[in-house]
């Protein structure tokens, strides 16, 4: 009787041992990491952050910051700390299934970037800390027939403006249009300039930001004249000089999404593009700011939900330093996302989304797949 009793409780303590895969929050302190901020700044070492809530209370070296009492201490010291990372594109963002595989690798964030809308459902998933934060667009604003073949149709400059107000009073984090008129094999009709100009004005004037579609130089500089805020995909013809520089100047970011560009290419036999490389490669030379995002997904293509780490090694091979990289996952695509004044960056009174990575990825970027420590909105939802 004695042997089944010690049998047994030895057999409650191992299970609630196994069940324990501790979720902290509260005051929470980092110690003897290696810092990268996603500013773009230099590495710092021996930094301590302290969590308060779902906030970052300090930040700094670790003779300068107080950590709290009654803090719970985590050492990761031959570590990497960094913001969490945010996909800037992506589909099928309201599957449960995949918000949490995302935020298990390291993706706290992602921003689907056209889909039926489901705002109430997003603003549920979101309440959980379990799942990656989504940011929402809703459908493509497009013309009747026009790409992707599905989405809210306008047909005039005064209908987009009316459509684009109901869209953001039903809960869109921002919008997104097609400049599109020949993809995939066929002729699509197109908004026309002053249906664009509505559509931007109209967001601009109620504070959210719009992503374009675009694939062609001719529309880019249909983008850019309208005062679009970001585009997304590769440009497959020569940019022009003055295209690149009027970019920056107006601060339009770039998701390229090589990823689908790769897919595309595998399932059609179409050769690497050499000219879409190119115009990427001159824009990040010439100081342009890209956002990471692979289009999850998006198209026929089958990627695996999580650390986007093709998306991330083709930014590497179009030129892409691992910095750069760095930042084009957290800070640049906190910006595209609308969320740059809370997300992104690891700053004081910043919502703690935070990842640690085993090794330092600016030596080897496929660190990032050996994540052993994600907090999000300050709760510690994984720790390896």
């Amino acid at each position: 009787m004695k042997r089944s009793v010690w049998r047994l409780t030895l057999m409650l303590v191992l299970i609630s041992c196994w069940q324990a895969p501790e979720t902290l929050s509260g005051e929470i302190a980092l110690i003897n990491g290696t810092l990268i901020d996603g500013t773009g700044n230099e590495s710092g070492i021996d930094v301590v952050i302290v969590i308060h809530d779902d906030r970052i209370a300090a930040i700094g070296p670790q003779n300068t910051v107080k950590i709290p009492v009654n803090a719970h201490i985590i050492d990761v010291e031959d570590s990497t700390i960094l913001p969490g990372f945010i996909n800037a594109h992506v589909h099928d963002g309201y599957s449960e299934q995949n918000l949490q595989t995302w935020v298990q690798s390291g993706v706290t964030t992602v921003r689907d970037l056209a889909g039926v809308p489901q705002f109430e459902l997003r603003n549920t998933l979101n309440a959980d800390p379990h799942n990656a934060r989504l940011v929402a667009v809703g459908p493509m604003v497009t013309t009747p027939g026009g790409y992707p073949g599905f989405g809210l149709t306008v047909k005039s400059p005064e209908d987009a403006r009316q459509k684009v107000n109901e869209l953001i009073d039903d809960g869109a984090d921002l919008i997104k249009i097609p400049i599109e008129d020949d993809l995939q094999g066929r002729r699509w009709p197109m908004l026309s300039e002053e249906e664009i100009a509505a559509i931007v004005e109209t967001a601009h004037a109620r504070g959210l930001p719009v992503s374009a579609h675009i694939s062609r130089a001719k529309h880019l500089k249909m983008a850019i004249e309208a005062g679009v805020d970001d585009v997304a995909h590769m440009i497959v013809d020569t940019l022009p000089d003055d295209l690149i520089t009027r970019m920056i100047e107006r601060d339009i970011y770039w998701e390229p999404t090589l990823e689908l560009w790769q897919c595309v290419r595998h399932k059609h036999g179409v050769p690497w593009d050499k000219t879409a490389i190119t115009n990427l490669r001159r824009f990040v030379a010439a100081d342009g700011k890209v956002a990471l995002g692979n289009d999850f997904a998006g198209y026929t293509c089958d990627f695996d939900s999580g650390m986007p780490m093709t998306e991330i090694m083709l930014m590497q091979r179009a030129g892409m330093t691992p910095m750069q990289i760095i930042v084009a996952a957290t800070k640049h695509a906190a910006h595209v996302c609308n969320r740059e004044q809370e997300l992104g960056t690891l700053e004081p009174g910043k919502i703690a989304d935070i990842i640690v990575v085993n090794g330092n990825p600016l030596e080897n970027l496929d660190v990032l797949q050996d994540v052993s420590i994600v907090i999000h909105n300050g709760e510690v939802i994984r720790n390896n």
